[in-house]
């Protein structure tokens, strides 16, 4: 399968699997939800105590603490607000590869389904930010909150590419961390294979990471990892244009999979520095 089957990805909403999607920080939306803000307000997590102050709800006031020091305390709750998610989508050209059953763009899709559809059955808000080749490289989708608007958003990662582009993930990373909400989750979801070691300060990745959780989605197939001995293998690129491979080259097969050793290391290594789970 070349592209994302529409229908597919519409029947992955169907398949009740309800991810649980990490959170660590509170959540400053506007709207009322099921998650921690931290604004402090009438809600129903408990926060703190502190004293009564003349203007106070007195239908907050804990009697058992006030009891037990004399003056009257006040119960404190966190505001519970929505979460936003973020599926930030990998389509360039290079993700139209696969060597097992599906490409990795048909994969990514199938993921980018998953998480969304789970946000959605949570009551979550879930926007996406596709980039490679779309319209204009990147394109945000504003969020989704119902099943119908959704699908909408599906049905742009199901369409054959208009435009051509190369948007990095360096790139990429930038332009979310600059729209991305405090509080919000964002998935990354792509094969990582372009990542350049000043990724983390090019990108505000250490910004985005500290106001919002990110985890990276990692989609690969086996033959991103090593190339198997197979005589020589004609390659088509983005224009047309035609190479052959000798993959009985012990020395070229070594030089590929220390490319991938070299790469899988330093998004470790990224993964590590700012506490970015790898799914």
């Amino acid at each position: 399968m070349l592209y994302p089957d529409f229908d597919d990805l519409v029947a992955l909403g169907d398949q009740k699997l309800l991810l649980k999607h990490p959170s660590s920080r509170s959540v400053n939306s506007v709207i009322s939800g099921n998650y921690c803000s931290s604004f402090r307000g009438q809600g129903l997590e408990f926060d703190s105590v502190r004293e009564y102050v003349p203007g106070d709800d007195i239908r907050n006031i804990d009697w058992r603490v006030t009891a037990r020091t004399g003056s009257p305390h006040l119960k404190l709750f966190k505001e519970e607000k929505e979460r936003h998610i973020l599926l930030c989508v990998d389509m360039n050209a290079t993700m139209r590869f696969g060597t097992r059953n599906t490409f990795k763009s048909v994969q990514a899709a199938r993921a980018a389904a998953l998480l969304g559809w789970s946000g959605i059955a949570q009551q979550d808000r879930v926007s996406a930010c596709f980039y490679g080749d779309v319209l204009g490289g990147i394109q945000f989708l504003p969020p989704k909150l119902t099943r119908k608007s959704f699908c909408s958003l599906l049905k742009i990662l199901a369409e054959p590419p208009s435009e051509k582009h190369r948007i990095s993930l360096k790139e990429a990373a930038l332009r979310v961390s600059q729209s991305a909400h405090t509080g919000s989750l964002v998935y990354f979801i792509s094969d990582f294979m372009d990542i350049p070691k000043n990724f983390s300060q090019e990108s505000n990745l250490s910004w985005l990471s500290k106001k919002c959780n990110v985890v990276f989605v990692a989609i690969n197939d086996p033959a991103d990892q090593k190339i198997e001995p197979m005589g020589s293998i004609g390659f088509r690129g983005s224009e047309l244009e035609k190479i052959y491979i000798n993959t009985e080259s012990l020395l070229g097969r070594r030089s590929y999979a220390a490319l991938w050793e070299e790469r899988q290391k330093l998004l470790q290594e990224i993964a590590i520095s700012f506490k970015i789970p790898i799914v």
